[in-house]
């Protein structure tokens, strides 16, 4: 009992009566340190459950950030960490996360990544088969505006129309509600473009290199020719 302060010792339970032993105030106060101790517990584990919650929150929030960058395409499945790292880093969504640790942001950012450039992986392989059917067919509009890349859309769609599993494929990348990035058609619409442009300019070289040769072949009979005027 010595140990009780005055407001323990005036409890009830620890009342001197002539009808407790000492062994009874023991139990009474063992149990009265339980509650105490199931108390603190409970409210220790309020506040974890509380702090585990807000986390999950700021995580959410950073995690919507990356989404909406992966849409507007300033990020892409090919992006590297140490690109977008100073960016990232000014975003409000980021400090939460990074004070939960010094690699949480980074990790969050790669799993993000990961998993977009995972999906895409499988998807191309269903778009390239698609595309294969139906490029002869059709006119490749190079703009990349909305309305350009639907139409791509719908043409993968038509070509697809007589193989179920297939169509059942594009029909799922073209109706996928919220998505969390980029979807894969127009993904697959901006490398055909780049494929495109690529070829284009590698086109545009050899014919400038062609023109060169040519050139350099008339100056040249030029010359045999006034070397041969000369020896006459």
């Amino acid at each position: 009992m010595t140990s009780l302060d005055d407001e323990e010792k005036n409890d009830v339970r620890f009342a001197i009566s002539p009808n407790l032993i000492e062994k009874d105030r023991q139990v009474y106060f063992s149990d009265y340190v339980i509650e105490l101790q199931n108390e603190e517990d409970e409210k220790r584990r309020r506040i974890r459950d509380a702090r585990r919650r807000a986390e999950k929150e700021q995580r959410d929030a950073f995690h919507d950030r990356l989404s909406e960058l992966a849409k507007d395409g300033a990020i892409t499945p090919d992006t590297r960490w140490r690109s977008m790292e100073d960016k990232l880093s000014s975003e409000p969504t980021y400090e939460p996360v990074n004070a939960q640790g010094r690699d949480v942001a980074c990790d969050m950012f790669e799993d993000f990544v990961y998993d977009w450039k995972e999906e895409y992986r499988r998807d191309k392989v269903i778009l390239g088969r698609v595309w294969e059917m139906s490029k002869k067919d059709f006119v490749f509009d190079t703009s990349e505006d909305a309305n350009a890349i639907d139409d791509f859309g719908k043409m993968l769609l038509e070509s697809s129309a007589d193989h179920q599993n297939l169509y059942g494929e594009i029909r799922r990348m073209s109706t996928r509600e919220n998505p969390l990035y980029l979807p894969s058609i127009a993904l697959f619409f901006k490398d055909l473009k780049e494929d495109k442009e690529s070829g284009k300019k590698n086109a545009d070289d050899e014919s400038s290199e062609d023109e060169g040769e040519i050139k350099e072949d008339e100056e040249e009979g030029e010359k045999d020719k006034e070397g041969e005027e000369k020896e006459d």
